[in-house]
């Protein structure tokens, strides 16, 4: 299959917005693509997409005629496509039925996984603890028994029948199967909309410190708020934004006038609100363990977890040229690594075979 020959699904769910900007990076490229989402967020704000289906919010009737439009409006994708990304470990129908059909009529198909699709989270926590890291998972994290063979049934389905999986190694613990990604070689890092993301880069003399948790607890929010109070109590003189329900839009326009931003607080790498943040030229607190998390050593975030995200805010804050310097690097290692027009291209290549 050649570049031309491509007619590419995007979906049927949207993560970190990925699913919006490798459509958009796509189409630079020349390629026909369908970007589709059935759930919609205050987060993918600004995003664009051919096609929204989302059934929260509907009554039963309601529910029962967005169905019926969804069974219609997958059939037109099936027949209009022959290549298929998926995300999340969610493809067109419920407990991935449409996989062996897609595999039958010799469709091509790519399942990315991000995350808690595929990770065991005791086994994280083992494993660093192991390495001699400190790293406490989240109870809001932690999943029952039965959570735990749902997702092992769809990830069983899916090593069965997709052509590619793009992964990582810090979150497949639970994959068999070899994937993209796997060695560094062959790695596939979230595509970020780089040319649309301001730098500035120009630290204030009082610096504005942003955090946006998608899920506070998750993300590790009441401990940022504890460290935020407690330099406030101590005299520092700093602006502390917190963004919740905040469209993505809204939060890039106000990234590039911030020195500091605070990502999630129990992670061992970066997830996308630190990517732009760091495209916007500010110095980033988050997850950062290169040992286990396999992102480039060169990766400029201060690893920073529950325990010492007071003594690295204070540190940054008390640096205004740190801020500045880190939020360099930052800009260069999201060009390098993260631009969407090269995760395209790596997408191409892994589709056509180039």
């Amino acid at each position: 299959m050649v570049d031309k020959d491509l007619r590419i699904f995007i979906g049927p769910v949207e993560i970190a917005n990925i699913n919006a900007i490798l459509a958009g990076a796509l189409r630079e490229r020349g390629m026909r693509v369908t970007a589709v989402n059935c759930i919609t967020s205050p987060f993918f704000g600004g995003m664009k997409y051919d096609k929204v289906l989302d059934f929260r919010g509907l009554n039963r009737l309601q529910r029962i005629f967005r169905l019926f439009e969804y069974c219609r409006y997958m059939l037109k994708f099936f027949l209009q496509h022959n290549t298929f990304i998926f995300l999340f470990g969610i493809s067109l129908l419920p407990c991935n039925l449409d996989l062996p059909i897609l595999k039958l009529f010799r469709k091509k198909t790519v399942m990315w996984f991000l995350g808690s699709d595929v990770r065991h989270y005791e086994s994280v926590e083992a494993q660093v603890r192991k390495m001699g890291i400190k790293y406490r998972v989240s109870e809001a994290l932690k999943e029952k028994p039965a959570v735990l063979k749902r997702k092992l049934r769809m990830i069983r389905v899916v090593e069965k029948y997709v052509d590619h999986i793009i992964s990582f190694p810090a979150i497949s613990q639970l994959l068999t199967r070899d994937y993209v990604g796997k060695e560094m070689a062959s790695r596939i890092y979230l595509p970020l909309d780089v040319g649309n993301i301001i730098y500035k880069n120009v630290p204030h003399p009082r610096a504005v410190v942003v955090h946006a948790p998608s899920n506070p607890e998750i993300k590790g929010t009441p401990h940022v708020l504890k460290a935020v109070q407690q330099l406030k109590g101590e005299g520092y003189d700093f602006e502390f934004c917190l963004f919740r329900n905040t469209s993505n839009t809204k939060v890039r326009e106000m990234l590039p006038d911030a020195d500091i931003a605070i990502d999630q607080l129990f992670a061992t790498g970066p997830g996308m609100f630190a990517l732009e943040s760091m495209a916007a030229g500010c110095a980033v607190l988050g997850g950062n363990v290169p040992e286990f998390s396999d992102y480039p050593r060169e990766l400029p975030v201060i690893h920073t977890d529950p325990d010492n995200v007071y003594r690295n805010l204070k540190m940054l804050l008390e640096n205004p040229e740190l801020r500045r310097e880190l939020g360099e690097k930052g800009r260069r290692y999201v060009e390098k690594y993260h631009d969407s027009r090269k995760i395209a291209t790596d997408i191409i290549k892994l589709i056509t075979g180039g």
